[in-house]
C-alpha cells in the first residue's frame, strides 16, 4: 500500500510525459546489440559516438553518405536505400517518412530516429565566427563515482584516494565546429600528485573542423583515424560477428573524429586533414607523436604496450608514458555512384626497440623493432541487390593479410552476407582491428556466412556461422594449430507494445588438454564448448517500461560449468524526472559459466558487466531535469554475493560479501 501510494503522489507532482527520442536510444541499442560478442573499449566507443549523435543528430536532409555510413547498425543497402529516397523525393518532413523505406527494419527505424533531426538544406555554406559564438551549444557533464566499501589497496597500496571522477566539456557548432576537452581519473589514482601535479591523470583535448575551405575535415589534439577495413589503422570501433550483417557490406571508408573518450589507448595525437581534390577524391594525411605505457625489460626494451590506463600504484606510475609512439599515414578515397577504391599506407616508429618474450611460442610473431609500414588497398561495390567491398595489405616484409565480403539482398527483406579472411601468421601492424576470432589481424583464416530475414513487420531474424582457422600456436594453444566454431540465431518480434527476443549461440574451440598428467612438450587439445541461451520480453508504453529476462550457459571443458541468470528492469518516465530500477538473480558454477547483462547509468558511464558466482545484483537510477538545460543523475548499485566472504583478489579486494557504489552526475547545456 506504502508503494501505491507513493506512486500515485509522484503521478500527481509530476506528470506524465513520453521520453524524446533522443533519451531511448539506450533501450533501442540493447535490442539489437550483442554484449558478448566486441571487446569493452569497442563497446565504450559506440557508445560514445551514438551518445554525442544523440545529442546533436544528423540533419537527415543535408547527410552524406559517409555521414550514414558512419553509423555502426545500418547496412550499405539501408544507406543507399536512404539516399535514393532523398535524391526521389527531395526532403524529408518527418521522421514518419523513414517507414517508406523497406529496407529499415522496425528496430532499426527507430533506432535511426533518434540520431537525425529534419531540416532545411543550408543555404549559406561560410563560417562567420559570430555566428559560431551566438549559436555554438556548450555541453558541461561533470561525473563521481563513490564506493561505501574499501578496496585492500586503499588502505596500503594505492597512490589515490578510492573516488573516481571525470569532467567534460564540448562546444558544437553544428556539424561545422566541435571542440571541448576531457579530463578522467580512475580510483586509487592520485589527483595533484605524484605524476598528476597538473591535476587528473588523464587529460584528452580536441578540436575538429568540418568544411573548412579546402578542407573537409581538420583534427587537432587528440583524434582516431580508420581506413578501409581496419587491416592497417582502425582506431575507431570495431564489432563482432553478429554486427557484420549490417555494418560491413560495401562500408569501407576513411574516417577522422574526434577522440572525445576516457580510453587511454587506440588514438592518435597531432594533426590530420582531409582534403577533397574532386566530388569523388579525397585525400586525408595524419601526423601522430603520443606517450604510451609499456611493461619493460632489463634492458630497457619493450616487452608490452599496454591499453588500461591504470596508474594506481609505485609499479603502475613507473610505466606511465614511458614510450613514445610517433605516426605518419596517408589515405586517398575515390567515390562515384557504385565504385569505392582506397589506398593507404602508415609508416610507425617506436622510440624504444619492441622485443617481446618470444620463449612463448605464441609470441613468436609478435611485433618487434623500432620501425613498421603497413600498406592497404580496400574496394567495394554498392548496386543493389549486390554489395562487395574488401581490403588487402602488406607490411615492410611482404606478409599479407585480406578481408573479403560479399552482401546479396535477395528482396528487401533478406540479405545474405559471405566473409573469407585470412592474416597471415607472420603479418604484423600496431595499429589495425578488424574481424577476427582472435582479437588480432594476424595467424588466422576463415569462413563466415550469415543471413538477415525480415518475415513479418516488426519481426527479425538473424543467424551466423563462422569457422576459423589458426595455423600457429596462440594463447592456451601452444604448441600446434587450432579451430574454432561458432554459430548464432537470434530472433525478434513487436507485437503491440510487446517486444520478445530469443538468442541462442555455441562456440567450439580447441585448446590445450585439462590432462595435469600429461608432460610431453607437444600437448593434445581438446574441444571447450559454451553455449548461450536468452530469453526476453519488453512491454513499453511510453510510461512505463518492464522488461524481463532469463538467460542460461552451459560450457563444457575438463569440467560441466551451468549458469542462469534472471533479470527483471522497471522505467518509470515522467515529465521531469525519471526512474529506473534493476534486479538480477543469478547462479553460475564458475567464471566459464558467466552471463552478461546489460545495466542503466548516468550519461558515459556505460556498464555491461559480467556475473559469476551465486548472488544478486540491483540498482536504483535517478534522472531530474529540473531545467531543459540542466540534468542531475544519482545512481546506487549494490552486488551480494551469497558463495563468498571477499570481492575480488589482490589489491581490489573488498573483504565483505557485499559493494555498494553510489553515481553522481551533473549535466549543464548552455
Amino acid at each position: 500500500m506504502r508503494l501505491l501510494t507513493l506512486l500515485s503522489l509522484l503521478l500527481l507532482l509530476f506528470p506524465t510525459a513520453k521520453a524524446d527520442d533522443a533519451e531511448k536510444w539506450e533501450q533501442w541499442y540493447e535490442t539489437i546489440a550483442d554484449e558478448e560478442e566486441a571487446d569493452p573499449e569497442s563497446l565504450d566507443d559506440v557508445y560514445e559516438l551514438l551518445n554525442n549523435l544523440a545529442n546533436h543528430p544528423i540533419n537527415i536532409n543535408t547527410a552524406t553518405r559517409e555521414e550514414l555510413e558512419a553509423l555502426p547498425f545500418l547496412s550499405s543497402c539501408q544507406v543507399m536505400d536512404i539516399m535514393e529516397y532523398l535524391n526521389r523525393y527531395g526532403m524529408m518532413k518527418s521522421k514518419n517518412e523513414l517507414n517508406a523505406i523497406e529496407s529499415l527494419d522496425f528496430y532499426r527505424r527507430k533506432l535511426l530516429s533518434c540520431f537525425i533531426t529534419i531540416g532545411e538544406k543550408p543555404v549559406d555554406k561560410s563560417l562567420h565566427l559570430d555566428d559560431v559564438a551566438k549559436y555554438g551549444e556548450s555541453d558541461l557533464v561533470a561525473y563521481a563515482s563513490v564506493p561505501t566499501f574499501s578496496r585492500k589497496g586503499d588502505a596500503n597500496g594505492y597512490l589515490g584516494y578510492p573516488y573516481k571522477h571525470w569532467l567534460r566539456y564540448s562546444f558544437h557548432y553544428g556539424k561545422r565546429i566541435r571542440f571541448g576537452i576531457v579530463a578522467s581519473q580512475d580510483a586509487g589514482e592520485p589527483f595533484m600528485a605524484n605524476k598528476n601535479n597538473l591535476g587528473y591523470d588523464y587529460y584528452s583535448p580536441y578540436l575538429v573542423v568540418n568544411d573548412l575551405g579546402p578542407f573537409e575535415t581538420l583534427a587537432l589534439g587528440h583524434y582516431k583515424v580508420s581506413t578501409g577495413l581496419g587491416l592497417v589503422v582502425n582506431m575507431g570501433f570495431g564489432f563482432g560477428k553478429m554486427s557484420m550483417l549490417q555494418s560491413i557490406g560495401g562500408k569501407s571508408s576513411s574516417i577522422v573524429c574526434a577522440h572525445s573518450s576516457r580510453s587511454e589507448a587506440s588514438y592518435m595525437r597531432g594533426a590530420a586533414a582531409t582534403l577533397r581534390l574532386a566530388s569523388a577524391l579525397r585525400l586525408t594525411a595524419f601526423a601522430s607523436c603520443r606517450k604510451a605505457d609499456a611493461t619493460l625489460n632489463d634492458n630497457g626494451t619493450v616487452a608490452t604496450i599496454l591499453t588500461s590506463g591504470y596508474h594506481r600504484t609505485p609499479k603502475e606510475m613507473e610505466k606511465k608514458h614511458n614510450t613514445t609512439i610517433t605516426d605518419f599515414g596517408v589515405n586517398a578515397t575515390f567515390d562515384r555512384n557504385d565504385i569505392h577504391l582506397g589506398a593507404t599506407a602508415l609508416f610507425t616508429h617506436f622510440d624504444r626497440l619492441l622485443q617481446p618474450d618470444t620463449k612463448a611460442l605464441y609470441k613468436q610473431y609478435y611485433p618487434q623493432g623500432h620501425d613498421f609500414l603497413n600498406m592497404g588497398i580496400d574496394y567495394g561495390y554498392r548496386r543493389y541487390p549486390l554489395f562487395v567491398s574488401g581490403e588487402t595489405a602488406i607490411d615492410a616484409k611482404g606478409n599479407l593479410a585480406t578481408l573479403n565480403a560479399l552482401t546479396l539482398s535477395l528482396s528487401r527483406s533478406f540479405n545474405i552476407v559471405l566473409l573469407h579472411r585470412y592474416y597471415s601468421m607472420r603479418y604484423t601492424s600496431i595499429h589495425s582491428y578488424s574481424f577476427s576470432e582472435g582479437g588480432r589481424v594476424q595467424n588466422e583464416s576463415g569462413l563466415y556466412a550469415g543471413l538477415e530475414w525480415k518475415p513479418l513487420y516488426g519481426s527479425l531474424v538473424s543467424a551466423y556461422l563462422d569457422y576459423a582457422y589458426f595455423p600457429w600456436p596462440r594463447y592456451q594453444v601452444t604448441q600446434t594449430s587450432s579451430r574454432s566454431i561458432d554459430g548464432f540465431l537470434s530472433s525478434m518480434v513487436k507485437l503491440g507494445k510487446w517486444t520478445v527476443v530469443l538468442r541462442y549461440r555455441i562456440r567450439r574451440h580447441q585448446k590445450n588438454t585439462f590432462d595435469k598428467t600429461i608432460t610431453t612438450m607437444l600437448k593434445p587439445l581438446v574441444w571447450q564448448t559454451d553455449q548461450r541461451l536468452r530469453l526476453g520480453t519488453v512491454w513499453d508504453n511510453g510510461l512505463f517500461r518492464v522488461s524481463s529476462q532469463v538467460d542460461a550457459a552451459l560450457s563444457r571443458y575438463d569440467d560441466l560449468s551451468r549458469g542462469v541468470m534472471f533479470s527483471e528492469a522497471v522505467g518509470l518516465t515522467l515529465r521531469r524526472i525519471t526512474f529506473n530500477v534493476g534486479f538480477k538473480y543469478f547462479l553460475t558454477d564458475d567464471y566459464d559459466s558467466r552471463l552478461y547483462s546489460y545495466e542503466s547509468g548516468p550519461l558515459y558511464a556505460f556498464s555491461m558487466p559480467s556475473f559469476s558466482g551465486h548472488g544478486i545484483r540491483y540498482s536504483l537510477l535517478v534522472k531530474w531535469k529540473p531545467a531543459d538545460n540542466l540534468t542531475f543523475y544519482a545512481k546506487a548499485g549494490v552486488s551480494d554475493y551469497f558463495d563468498r566472504d571477499v570481492i575480488g583478489s589482490d589489491l581490489q579486494q573488498i573483504s565483505a560479501s557485499s559493494a555498494c557504489t553510489l553515481e553522481f552526475q551533473t549535466r549543464w547545456r548552455f
